[in-house]
């Protein structure tokens, strides 16, 4: 009996102890949350996304769909894992490319342009035109990119019997290849160069 008696006061101190304890929480833990005006976070990823990726046209109900969520920090990672999710869905067909005006192009263009498993050895002027041609933008996203970071891909694989020819390379930034050539959506997701990026909106 008494020790009954022991466990009830127990409990009761316990749980009169956890009651304030949850319903103060977010002042007890105030370094664990993230309070503020959520607009200048989203104004700022809007126009982030627009300027950076503009050929993909995002959605932005998640917003209202993270209403009920108090924690402002975490509502912000929310919303961008889907802005990320989005952006690694998103619908991209290979398709063929614009040419190079014909006034640019070199002796020995057409007969190097032919399917061949092995790169013409012009290869490095026909990436750096190619990329000139599309004002060294993503042709997937649109971000635009360095000479040095920029990859390659072929409207026709070379293997299926496209060529070296312009109509058939596409521009694309290392987060579009790694899309284009991804096995494994949610490893491929965790390594685009986009998520850590984004997250310095969440940090700020």
């Amino acid at each position: 009996m008494r020790l009954d008696i022991e466990f009830v006061i127990y409990a009761g101190l316990l749980v009169s102890l956890i009651i304030p304890l949850y319903i103060y929480r977010q002042r007890i833990f105030s370094f664990a949350y993230k309070t503020g005006n959520l607009e200048f976070f989203i104004k700022d990823l809007k126009l982030h996304m627009k300027k950076e990726h503009p050929k993909i046209n995002f959605d932005y109900s998640i917003i209202e769909k993270t209403k009920d969520e108090k924690d402002i920090r975490i509502r912000e990672i929310l919303i961008l894992e889907d802005i990320v999710n989005q952006f690694y869905n998103y619908e991209y067909i290979k398709d063929t490319q614009n040419p190079v005006p014909r006034e640019k192009l070199w002796v020995g263009y057409d007969e190097r342009s032919r399917s061949n498993p092995k790169v013409p050895n012009d290869w490095i002027e026909r990436r750096e035109l190619a990329w000139h041609r599309d004002n060294k933008r993503c042709n997937r996203c649109g971000t635009e990119i360095s000479f040095n970071d920029m990859y390659t891909a072929f409207a026709r694989d070379i293997k299926d019997g496209g060529g070296y020819n312009f109509e058939n390379i596409i521009v694309l930034c290392s987060d579009c290849q790694k899309i284009l050539n991804s096995q494994n959506p949610k490893n491929t997701i965790a390594s685009l160069s986009l998520t850590d990026k984004l997250m310095v909106f969440v940090k700020a």
